[in-house]
């Protein structure tokens, strides 16, 4: 029988607060206590060694299928895997009243419970088959219409957030291969569509069903013309920053990630000296103003770059000076849409395409990514988060009352970045029963 401890139990959830780097550091233990490589291990598992690799430095945690398995393979009777659920989901929080832009907020249900709802209401809308099988969910979920590539992704990326076990992700994850088109994944237009593709591949590599070479392989084919990114991309920074988060997490040393860091970079424009992103950089643009989400989100997929990428001092510089703009701006932090034009595939013309941005949870994602914290503007742009939640629905709504799958998406990745983040956020919406408005 193969030791659990090796004299040791493991660390328990309620005695410190549990990181990924503490879980990394109980699964490296293990494994050596086992006296296992990587290698074995991984093979064992039925993931790959640099996924091994990426747990045990904690710069991802695995997912509940593969906790359970590394649970049961090191026999470590449940431990191991309440370790990796307490770290992926935030502490039960009960923050004190916070004095904020928009006044007092006062909490009396913990972020948690949120999680756990977002979980459960999204696995009651999974579309299932007449036998049962689960096939993904609709990009609005108030709609009737079918399953598909990109609103599946978001649905799994959602759960991962969310840590809650409802449903089998592997089986859902294995589904997305069958729509998968020669240039990665498309959206409803057809074409080309690496922000699609991006999704997709980050989707299946964080379920451990697609390899970091692999994945890599669909971006550059989704992006690239020759060597080069393709150049309507390059105008478009909502574009290079959702290709290159990805491909930051598949391998952040990989040229493709270079060439996307350049890219992203050169999308700047100057706005009374200051480097910041628009909606799109292309020739002929009569009044281009800064964008508050392309440029939050920029922020974000750069940081990304620095957490391994420590040399590029150009990377943090830009980061630096678009969160200081951010800091610094007066602004609702409401959603805003954008007008995609691209080529259709047959050549005959362009297709219109309407892309909907959740601004405040990107600008709490780029806050809360921040050296420093900056909690009055954090709040603020939280505030605004929570305006888009809707309790009775369990998830988060656009003005219109759609639900749309993404923008659920985009909030609890912004609210776990600004638990980890910020002492005491107003992480629970307002106006709940029992709390004072």
């Amino acid at each position: 029988m193969k030791p659990t401890s090796a004299g040791r139990r493991p660390v328990s959830p309620d005695a410190e607060t549990v990181t990924a780097s503490g879980v990394g550091r109980e699964l490296r233990r293990l494994r050596k206590a086992a006296g296992e490589t990587q290698a074995e291990t991984a093979r064992i598992i039925g993931v790959t060694r640099a996924n091994l690799t990426q747990w045990e430095t904690g710069k991802y945690l695995p997912s509940t299928h593969n906790a359970r398995q590394l649970d049961d393979h090191f026999r470590a009777a449940n431990a191991l895997f309440t370790l990796v659920e307490t770290a992926r989901s935030p502490q039960e929080h009960t923050a004190p009243p916070l004095v904020g832009d928009a006044g007092v907020v006062d909490t009396s249900r913990s972020l948690l419970q949120v999680f756990h709802t977002v979980g459960a209401k999204l696995a009651e809308r999974l579309i299932r088959d007449e036998h049962g099988k689960p096939l993904g969910w609709r990009h609005n979920l108030q709609k009737s219409t079918g399953a598909k590539a990109l609103s599946t992704a978001y649905g799994i990326n959602t759960m991962l957030v969310v840590g809650d076990p409802y449903i089998d992700l592997h089986t859902l994850a294995e589904d997305l291969y069958r729509l998968q088109s020669a240039h990665g994944w498309r959206g409803r237009a057809g074409g080309r569509r690496p922000e699609t593709t991006a999704s997709v591949v980050d989707a299946l590599f964080r379920t451990s069903t697609m390899s970091a070479d692999d994945g890599l392989k669909q971006l550059e084919g989704s992006l690239l013309i020759g060597e080069e990114i393709d150049p309507y991309s390059r105008t478009r920074p909502y574009l290079l920053s959702a290709v290159l988060h990805t491909a930051v997490r598949l391998r952040p040393d990989a040229p493709l990630t270079d060439r996307l860091i350049d890219a992203l970079l050169a999308a700047r424009l100057d706005f009374d000296g200051s480097l910041l992103w628009p909606e799109k950089n292309e020739a002929g643009l009569v009044a281009p103003e800064a964008s508050v989400v392309h440029t939050a989100r920029s922020v974000v997929a750069l940081r990304d770059v620095l957490r391994s990428r420590e040399d590029r001092n150009d990377v943090r510089e830009a980061a630096d000076e678009a969160t200081q703009w951010l800091i610094d701006r007066s602004h609702s932090d409401d959603g805003v849409a954008e007008d995609l034009e691209r080529p259709r595939p047959d050549g005959e013309g362009t297709t219109r395409i309407i892309i909907r941005h959740f601004t405040s949870a990107w600008v709490v994602q780029a806050l809360a990514t921040a050296p420093f914290l900056p909690l009055p503007r954090l709040n603020r742009a939280l505030g605004t988060l929570w305006e888009r939640y809707d309790a009775d629905q369990g998830l988060w709504a656009w003005e219109s009352g759609d639900l749309p799958i993404w923008q659920t998406l985009d909030a609890v990745t912004a609210l776990r970045a600004a638990a980890f983040a910020a002492a005491a956020p107003p992480l629970s919406p307002p106006g709940t029963p029992g709390t004072t408005p």
